[in-house]
């Protein structure tokens, strides 16, 4: 999986340069190509002939400072208008937009745009409406060579969020289908909203692994699940733990090797900041881009290698060993407790962290121990060149719930 960055609320529409320095700074290499933050206004009679007249002129200058600053863009979201904001013509100007950015988006190098539905009166209704209107894109997308992602959506009745047109995954899939059958190659795919999968509490496993392949793109976000807001993942807390459901998140993206684009959209964390504070969190927004991106990868970084070995004899190679030793059978592990060496853990034989020296050069050394620096360090210190990668257990396909203590620690070792 790779993590890209809404620039919305760090890079102004109108003077973008130095926003994206920041962006730049906190680690940051690609963005969004929103064009809802040009077409924003549309909705108001009053900015509306602004808008429909500058939209192409504010998108361009900002996207020549992205490019002047080395910052690429691979997706794209098209403009999106809900029945509430009351656009004149809303349909037809939609249509029209979308196929105009269809066209940018190519031409600034993106490989998708996400294409958000209309919501009709009834399901009936909202599939035909919405058949029509991606076939109509079609002819656009096939010239600019870009894939267009139908993604999920939320009903607003009163105040109350309900599931709304392709909130279910099967209707998802069988309608991504049904349209590339009429266009006649693979011109659309799928994006997960997951925040409006939370707000209606849907199980997110399920849903990654019925949408399989047709799975190009991730809305990255989080919420509580009753406010329909964008947060930081990780801070709709509520006690000790999160108020969205990442571990069928992550379980999920891992089971169908979900290596696509994932649009990380924190907007109403940063809308409550002060200006001064953003730039703090965008930096530790590249932090949790870099963790999630490494839990998803999981999996596949264990199956990039023929062979392995583990360091570390407690908790986390357990883990390992319960949900992945069959599959990827390490040769050993080994520990630091020179008490326990030569003796057996969970089917292994704990051996010197010296014998290390002696593997192949392609074997892999997956650290299995929290002390993560300390270890890589200590094995670069004595001369490996192995591969050197990070295994955790906070996100397994399945859990012990007994922590080992010393003493049980001990009793586990043949």
């Amino acid at each position: 999986m790779n993590i890209v960055c809404s620039a919305g609320g760090i890079a102004e529409v109108k003077r973008p340069r130095n926003g994206f320095n920041k962006f730049r700074q906190a680690g940051f290499d690609e963005i969004v190509l929103d064009f809802n933050m040009f077409t924003g206004g549309i909705a108001s009679p009053k900015k509306r002939v602004e808008v429909l007249e500058h939209w192409r002129e504010w998108m361009q200058n900002y996207m020549a400072e992205a490019q002047r600053q080395g910052l690429k863009s691979r997706i794209a979201i098209a403009p999106h208008f809900v029945k509430e904001q009351k656009v004149p013509n809303m349909e037809a100007l939609k249509s029209e937009l979308v196929k105009k950015c269809i066209q940018y988006a190519g031409e600034y190098g993106c490989k998708y745009i996400v294409v958000h539905p209309f919501e009709g009166d009834s399901l009936e209704e909202s599939i035909s409406i919405n058949c029509d209107f991606y076939l109509s894109l079609a002819e656009s997308a096939q010239k600019a060579d870009v894939t267009i992602l139908v993604v999920n959506s939320l009903r607003n009745l009163n105040g109350h969020f309900l599931r709304g047109f392709c909130s279910d995954s099967v209707q998802a899939v069988t309608f991504v289908n049904g349209l590339n059958k009429k266009a006649g190659s693979e011109i659309f795919g799928f994006c997960l909203d997951v925040g409006a999968c939370n707000m209606v509490g849907q199980n997110m496993y399920d849903f990654v692994t019925t949408l399989g392949n047709c799975l190009k793109s991730l809305y990255l976000y989080e919420n509580d699940g009753i406010h329909y807001n964008r947060i930081m993942p990780f801070f709709a807390a509520n006690g000790a733990g999160s108020q969205f459901d990442w571990l069928n998140l992550i379980r999920g993206l891992r089971a169908v090797r979900f290596d696509g684009l994932a649009i990380m959209d924190f907007s109403t964390s940063l809308a409550s900041l002060s200006q001064l504070l953003r730039p703090s969190m965008l930096e530790f927004a590249h932090k949790v881009a870099k963790y999630l991106e490494w839990q998803v990868d999981m999996e596949a970084t264990l199956d990039k290698y023929s062979s392995r070995v583990l360091f570390g004899a407690g908790n986390m190679c357990r883990a390992y060993m319960k949900c992945y030793g069959e599959k990827y059978p390490p040769l050993y592990t080994c520990d630091n407790n020179s008490s326990v060496w030569g003796n057996e853990f969970c089917g292994l034989i704990i051996h010197n962290p010296e014998d290390l020296k002696s593997l192949p050069i392609d074997c892999a050394i997956f650290i299995c121990n929290s002390y993560y620096d300390e270890i890589e360090q200590q094995l670069k210190d004595m001369g490996i060149k192995n591969p050197i990668e990070r295994f955790n257990d906070e996100f397994m396909p399945s859990f012990h719930f007994t922590r080992l203590e010393s003493d049980a620690w001990k009793g586990q070792v043949k």
